[in-house]
């Protein structure tokens, strides 16, 4: 029997926010320690210090046996990378991925970022400008009692209007007490999300994951968890952690562009 419920109390929201701050934080730093010439184990290695210092539980490390506190995706690499020996270099797609355990209480965030300049890959920026774009625009369709289909349909209309693609089978999720809950929360029409409403007191992590031509994943069997553009194409990814109110959302966590 699964610990946590779709629907949160009042306790465990108010704890979210206060992981957020942390979540936020971390996040802020580590935008400013991606530079080139930084290698991403050192990212992990100073996140996980960090961590301690403050005395925080991972909410990624060891979950379904995730070795990371981090997910590291450079270019082509999908969402969940596993952070390596990789030297980021000049013009390089960065994306970071990263949860916060605080008192039991998870919040998950995402980021998109070019390395050292945006105006030096304004494809890479403009790809990771039209997915944050895309959640932004289209938080207007989380409102109480709204399928969830209305919003995952606003996502892919967007997306795709802009010339770009829905990578069809990673999605958002309910979030809180594990970092990875069900629903999954489709950005494209999935008929599934058509059983499923915003309700009040839902904690959902919402995360367009963008790309320039794919809408596949592939796996390299000898690099556990990793993924990659199917066509090996750039991708992008943005994530809040929402809770639903009585009269619309609240984002609990993000970071602004």
């Amino acid at each position: 029997m699964k610990k946590w419920s779709l629907i949160k109390d009042e306790q465990k929201i108010n704890l979210i926010r206060e992981s957020w701050k942390y979540l936020n934080e971390i996040l802020q730093i580590l935008r400013q320690k991606a530079q080139v010439g930084v290698n991403l184990l050192e990212l992990e290695e100073f996140t996980q210090s960090w961590l301690d210092k403050h005395w925080l539980k991972w909410a990624f490390k060891w979950f379904q046996w995730y070795p990371a506190n981090l997910c590291l995706s450079v270019n082509d690499a999908l969402v969940h990378s596993i952070p390596s020996d990789y030297i980021l270099k000049q013009w390089d797609l960065l994306k970071i991925d990263m949860g916060v355990d605080y008192k039991w209480a998870i919040s998950d965030s995402a980021i998109s970022l070019v390395v050292w300049w945006d105006d030096k890959n304004p494809q890479a920026a403009r790809l990771s400008k039209i997915t944050k774009q895309a959640l932004d625009h289209w938080l207007q369709y989380v409102e109480p009692w709204k399928q969830f289909i209305a919003f995952s349909q606003a996502v892919s209309d967007y997306v795709y209007s802009n010339g770009f693609k829905i990578i069809k089978n990673l999605t958002g999720h309910s979030v809180g007490d594990s970092i990875h809950e069900e629903p999954h929360i489709f950005n494209y029409p999935h008929k599934t999300m058509k059983k499923y409403r915003f309700s009040p007191w839902m904690v959902l992590a919402l995360e367009p994951i963008v790309a320039q031509i794919s809408q596949e994943v592939v796996e390299k069997p000898w690099i556990p968890w990793n993924l990659y553009t199917k066509k090996w194409d750039l991708w992008a990814h943005w994530e809040y952690t929402i809770t639903i109110t009585k009269d619309g959302f609240e984002i609990l966590a993000w970071l602004e562009q």
